[in-house]
């Protein structure tokens, strides 16, 4: 009867997180004069706000966001682990204005190649070559020149709970050759809301923010390799709560 239960609640949310985006995404996409970057960004918040709240009152599914003492003032560059939806809507919600490292083929899709040129993402292909690398360093240099967060999926794709793969090195450069640190985010929402699963299991989803690794006097490797080992590492310590 509970599997039940997760299953329509999960149905319903679903229906309803297309809904929403088939809604409210084209008030986002609306020409400049009738929607400016600040309410364009109202916008995008809107919709992670009404997912977030109807993952906790219709799966039940709750998040708490941990180490907000580490987010700093400055932005930079953002490393978030990637293995649902619900990391986007918290990156939307807590970091903002920002530019994000997105899939080239969701461009082919209308409506994501105009989010794409509103909120002025980064768009790399499957791969990432050094044109691709080169891409994200150089538009990534402009955008945070304008003081934005730039957030990276370091491992390119959504991973299984608690799987992982070498981190891409083009978040990394980008931090290095600006001088800006990486902020790093954890968490463990892979473990109620599996990869290209339907399901969403109530429970609480820990978002935890770690400290900056500064890019001084460390490699680019050296600046993955730090990020990376914390990101992982936190995953088993968030699972204790």
């Amino acid at each position: 009867m509970l599997s039940l239960k997760i299953f329509f609640c999960s149905l319903v949310y679903t229906l309803l997180l297309f809904t929403s985006f088939v809604l409210i995404a084209p008030f986002a996409l609306l020409p400049s004069p009738l929607m400016n970057e600040d309410r364009r960004w109202r916008v995008a918040r809107l919709w992670a706000d009404v997912n977030i709240y109807l993952l906790e009152h219709i799966c039940g599914l709750k998040y708490e966001l941990l180490g907000t003492e580490n987010i700093p003032e400055e932005r930079c560059v953002l490393f978030i682990k990637h293995s649902s939806v619900m990391e986007i809507f918290i990156g939307l919600k807590y970091f903002s204005p920002s530019s994000w490292v997105g899939k080239y083929e969701l461009m082919y899709v209308p409506i994501f190649r105009g989010a794409y040129k509103k909120f002025r993402l980064i768009p790399v292909k499957r791969g990432m070559g050094r044109t691709e690398v080169n891409r994200v360093v150089e538009q990534g240099t402009s955008l945070l020149s304008e003081n934005k967060w730039i957030i990276i999926f370091p491992e390119g794709t959504r991973m299984p709970y608690k799987q992982t793969k070498k981190y891409g090195l083009s978040g990394s450069l980008l931090a290095k050759g600006t001088g800006k640190p990486v902020l790093p985010i954890s968490h463990n929402a892979g473990k109620y809301w599996k990869r290209r699963g339907l399901l969403k299991y109530p429970g609480t989803v820990y978002f935890s923010v770690g400290p900056c690794v500064s890019t001084q006097d460390k490699t680019v490797d050296e600046i993955n390799n730090a990020v990376q080992t914390w990101i992982e590492n936190e995953i088993t310590v968030i699972d204790r709560y």
